[in-house]
């Protein structure tokens, strides 16, 4: 069974709210959102989860070039120190802002889904093995 996803927006990130769980992360949130098997909601979700990757490999070339230049101060100046550490920080932001955009269309299509009126049946097992139907 799906449950809806509550957003919450803090001063310092975002939580979300699954089944009465709260969950920090969003890479959390996979299981119930691919778990709805909706193609727009798992577009929206992995091109999230692709910039993700894009911007931790962008802070790793960055993280490289700084301890490169604190080791080899005369071979690199400082425009172009500046220069490719402020492009690429602005392409980091750009990207963690475009994935953020992504996840909240999932998370919304995904409720939107979810929160359709759908008739079903459910069969369980009460606790002493006897059959309930719900």
């Amino acid at each position: 069974m799906l449950f809806p996803i509550e957003v919450k927006q803090k001063f310092f990130g975002t939580k979300f709210i699954y089944d009465r769980q709260i969950i920090e992360n969003p890479l959390g949130l996979q299981i119930p959102l691919l778990q709805l098997r909706d193609t727009e909601v798992n577009l929206e979700y992995l091109t999230f989860k692709k910039q993700r990757k894009a911007v931790q490999v962008i802070s790793l070339i960055t993280t490289g070039f700084s301890l490169y230049t604190i080791f080899n101060r005369e071979k690199v100046s400082n425009k172009i120190y500046w220069g490719t550490v402020g492009g690429l920080g602005f392409v980091s932001f750009y990207l963690n802002i475009k994935s953020n955009m992504h996840l909240s269309k999932a998370i919304k299509r995904y409720n939107s889904v979810i929160s359709e009126n759908k008739v079903g049946l459910v069969f369980d097992k009460s606790f002493n093995n006897q059959a309930v139907l719900g």
